[in-house]
């Protein structure tokens, strides 16, 4: 089989708002080019993009999945996107391999949040686009409405087609550059009609903003348009291209999915406006080793490079890396090398992406997408090159992670299993993290929402067979003391035999915050015999870790060994260490203790409109507001500090106010006094849960 020319791959995103019809599009298009035999369909569970059970139960996507298939001599790979902001993650592998997109608006809903942020996202990178306004056909679809509802996004969107028939009606599409009609057969395949005499007016009308923004992509254009009022098809084809290349232009067409209705023209806009790999920009890699920059041109015949956007695992198929070859060619049994981790690769199995399967590949070259089976060490992110000749690409960028849960298992003797399990979870996707909360002992689970969480337990199941549950994170608060106070304690026990004695007198003071604790043998003599007073601070060790309020850590505390007195025979290791302990005690709540907990330093980026009410609601936090400032395109950025406590609910009050268009980022700042009022609601609820373990 000839190797394919990087000129005629295009590799294309779909994104939009959850439920505006990506995963039906992009499995009519399958359709049209004839990689599957019948037109899957979301809501019957049956389609190549959405394979995982998850996905089925949920008739949504919840990872990227991808395809591929041939239209006109090009080869298109299709990455099918989730449009729920919960998996956000997999996006942003997604937009990494990809030269092109496709925006999926639904024509009957328009311009929403999920359009909004899926705009912001592609215009953060200048990824080319095109819009495609979908389920055409629906009760309410309304074509240039929708298109008028972009006029406030910049560049704004420009229509290329006119929809034939309305609704259920909806039978066609009128090509505005060349004023040719066409109609669809069930595959999509489109065939010229006659443009409808009605139509020919308005066609007229709707080109002439098509033509203008052709136009002004190349001053030459621009000058021959305004000295004869006209350019041919093969200038405005080039002129749009150039512009949807340099991010000036984003065209728009239409589409009824379910129907195959406007699938080939799509195809056909794919291959003639979006840019292949090649004429993509040039990459800067470094070489590991010695940190040299090197820049690739995207050809195969440059040395290789690929990045890892995407990985997958499963118990009984075991693992898939999903890559995009940026330079060079790879080939089954390659000896590669993962440039980010310094460590030898081996490629397997190879094979060109079909939904859940791989198709077996005995190259793939620099531009295409492929899937490889059963690396060791290689994670999302990953660079791959050859060992002779090592290349680090730069790293895929992720949102942090905004939402937190303590994760356990439902059955305690499955503790280990559920955080093993965890780790291989967190392994394939980027956007989740686990960490051991050292104060309250309790496995933190971040990811980017509820729903993400509730997902990652339910893949956790189905893969590991083990069950887990959620639950708010305890807040790491500790504890520490206000002012200095001095403490004496005998532990003194006879019972028959050998007694127990220990006898300690110690006294206390604050010291900086972030000093910890501090201990000082102030003993001169041998009040205390030397061989005890290590027993004594492991006493007041002891009483730190477990504070005295809240049964959270004492920090931040100066203690000296002052005096103390022994016994000849019934001194004892285990009663200096207790005697230690009530002192210490005893100091600490005559020292005047407080609860101190973690304060955030949080920013977040809000429209205009929803300022006002995302600063009241972090005021009603206990959040301190440090400032505000405009952040482009119509939003502001709050920042403040305020309690962990108090964000833990934040994301879901956030996604209320601001309808999904609100985002934040939150980073540990210091630790704060608690405000009495909330320290005694603390403080009590520890009581009466002491309480509850000495009655049972």
């Amino acid at each position: 089989m000839a190797r394919i020319d990087p000129d005629k791959i295009r590799n294309v995103a779909l994104l939009g708002h959850s439920h505006d019809g990506k995963t039906s599009l992009a499995e009519a298009m399958l359709y049209a080019g004839g990689t599957v035999d019948r037109l899957g369909r979301p809501d019957a569970g049956n389609t190549t993009f959405d394979f995982e059970p998850e996905e089925i139960k949920r008739k949504i996507s919840i990872g990227t999945a991808i395809a591929h298939l041939t239209w006109r001599e090009h080869k298109i790979n299709l990455l099918d996107t989730p449009g729920f902001q919960d998996f956000t993650g997999d996006v942003c592998g997604a937009l990494r391999a990809s030269e092109g997109a496709l925006l999926v608006v639904g024509a009957s809903t328009g311009v929403i949040v999920g359009t909004e942020l899926a705009w912001q996202q592609l215009r953060a990178r200048n990824l080319p686009t095109l819009v495609v306004v979908n389920k055409m056909d629906k009760e309410n679809a309304d074509y240039w409405k929708t298109v008028d509802a972009f006029k406030e996004f910049s560049p704004r969107p420009v229509a290329i087609q006119a929809p034939i028939g309305h609704e259920a009606e909806f039978t066609g599409v009128v090509d505005l550059l060349t004023r040719r009609a066409y109609e669809f057969d069930q595959q999509g395949r489109p065939k010229e009609i006659p443009l409808p005499g009605e139509l020919a007016a308005e066609v007229e009308s709707r080109r002439s903003p098509l033509v203008e923004a052709a136009a002004e992509t190349d001053d030459a254009l621009l000058e021959k348009y305004l000295e004869s009022g006209e350019l041919s098809d093969a200038e405005i084809t080039g002129a749009l291209a150039k512009g949807v290349a340099a991010g000036t232009i984003v065209p728009v067409l239409c589409a009824a999915a379910v129907k195959s209705t406007g699938i080939g023209t799509l195809l056909d806009a794919i291959v003639a406006l979006l840019p292949s790999p090649k004429q993509a920009a040039p990459v800067e890699a470094v070489n590991p080793r010695t940190e040299q920059a090197e820049t690739l041109t995207r050809e195969p015949a440059g040395p290789l490079g690929a990045i890892v956007f995407k990985t997958t695992a499963d118990p009984f198929v075991g693992r898939i890396s999903y890559v995009k070859v940026v330079s060079g060619v790879l080939t089954p049994g390659t000896q590669l090398l993962n440039a980010a981790k310094d460590q030898p690769e081996r490629a397997g199995t190879i094979g060109f992406p079909k939904g859940k399967a791989l198709e077996p590949a005995t190259e793939v070259v620099a531009g295409d997408i492929a899937g490889i089976s059963k690396l060791q060490v290689t994670a999302t992110g990953d660079t791959l090159a050859s060992r002779d000749h090592p290349l680090r690409l730069p790293p895929i960028e992720y949102p942090e992670q905004t939402y937190s849960a303590a994760v356990s298992a439902k059955n305690k003797a499955d503790e280990e299993k559920v955080n093993a399990a965890l780790v291989k979870l967190v392994d394939e996707d980027p956007t989740l993290t686990l960490e051991h909360e050292p104060i309250t002992k309790e496995s933190i689970v971040h990811g980017m929402g509820d729903v993400h969480l509730e997902v990652v337990l339910e893949k956790m199941k189905r893969k590991y067979g083990v069950e887990g549950m959620l639950a708010v994170p305890r807040v790491p608060y500790q504890e520490t003391i206000t002012s200095s106070a001095k403490a004496e304690k005998k532990y003194k026990k006879q019972s028959g035999g050998a007694g127990l004695y220990g006898h300690c007198v110690i006294d206390i003071a604050p010291v900086p915050r972030g000093t910890g604790f501090v201990w000082e043998d102030k003993i001169f003599g041998g009040s205390i015999p030397q061989n005890f007073r290590p027993s004594v601070e492991r006493g007041v060790r002891e009483t730190m870790e477990q504070g005295v309020l809240s049964g959270n850590p004492l920090v931040d505390i100066k203690v000296r060994l002052l005096d103390g007195s022994t016994h000849q025979v019934d001194g004892k290791d285990i009663a200096f260490k207790l005697a230690g302990a009530m002192a210490m005690r005893q100091a600490v709540m005559d020292a005047k203790p407080v609860l101190l907990e973690p304060i955030m330093d949080v920013e977040v980026f809000v429209p205009e409109r929803n300022m006002g009410d995302v600063i009241s609601d972090l005021n009603g936090k206990r959040g301190k507001i440090a400032g505000m400032e405009p952040s482009g395109d119509h939003t502001e950025k709050v920042r403040a500090q305020v309690p962990l406590s108090s964000m833990y609910r934040f994301p879901i009050d956030l996604r209320s106010i601001t309808q999904g268009r609100g985002r934040y980022t939150m980073k540990f700042s210091h630790y704060e006094e608690v405000p009495a009022h909330a320290a005694q609601v603390v403080i009590a609820a520890y009581q009466k849960s002491r309480g509850g373990e000495e009655e049972a």
